[in-house]
């Protein structure tokens, strides 16, 4: 035993400290709102599915929101957006390069939201 070290770890690569780490430095977890917001996730994702289905299957409705958007019909893009029949209205911005969609779950429940980023011209 006399070739056997005195340390089993270096002590300059693993000081004491690094070694025993019995106490967590982190709070106790609770997923209780992260279940939360995934399941108000899941019905903000039925918007957003409702909204790309109409707008990939739907050429003539995806030219006519444009036509609005680049005319600064806002009020057009979002009546059209509303009729598609989704819970959830999404905050609507614009610019010559795309369309971005904000969707934020009904008041009282800020705990998620969704973007969805659409490019209609290369720039």
């Amino acid at each position: 035993m006399e070739d056997f070290p005195y340390f089993l770890y270096d002590p300059i690569l693993f000081p004491p400290h690094a070694r025993n780490r019995t106490s967590r430095p982190y709070s106790p977890t609770n997923p209780d709102l992260l279940v939360k917001s995934a399941k108000t996730s899941q019905s903000l994702m039925l918007d957003v599915k409702k909204v790309m289905d109409t707008l990939a299957t739907s050429k003539p409705f995806s030219n006519r929101l444009m036509t609005a958007a680049q005319a600064s019909q806002k009020n057009v893009v979002i009546d059209m957006i509303r009729k598609i029949g989704i819970k959830n209205e999404p905050d609507i911005t614009y610019n010559p390069d795309g369309i971005r969609f904000d969707f934020y779950p009904k008041a009282g429940e800020e705990n998620c939201h969704i973007i969805v980023s659409l490019k209609w011209r290369d720039a």
